[in-house]
């Protein structure tokens, strides 16, 4: 559920940014199918492409997982 709740914040901070995965896997250094992977909550990520992606979207990594923790059922975890 964490992955799943750090997907949708990915996917909408793309669309927020109005960029196509082609779009932000140019900018950010990872693959079109690594983007599609993260986005479908298929694949984990580390804490420096973390960065890489929030660079990329024009925000700050806290602000994506700060998305991530208002998903209730990830924010649950936490407790």
């Amino acid at each position: 559920m964490r992955r799943d709740a750090l997907a949708k914040a990915l996917v909408a901070a793309r669309q927020r940014a109005g960029l196509t995965q082609e779009r932000l896997a140019e900018t950010s250094g990872l693959s079109r199918s690594a983007i599609a992977r993260l986005e479908a909550g298929e694949a984990s990520i580390s804490s420096d492409r973390i960065w890489d992606l929030a660079k990329a979207l024009g925000t700050r990594p806290s602000s994506l997982y700060a998305a991530a923790e208002a998903d209730r059922a990830a924010a649950e975890t936490l407790e």
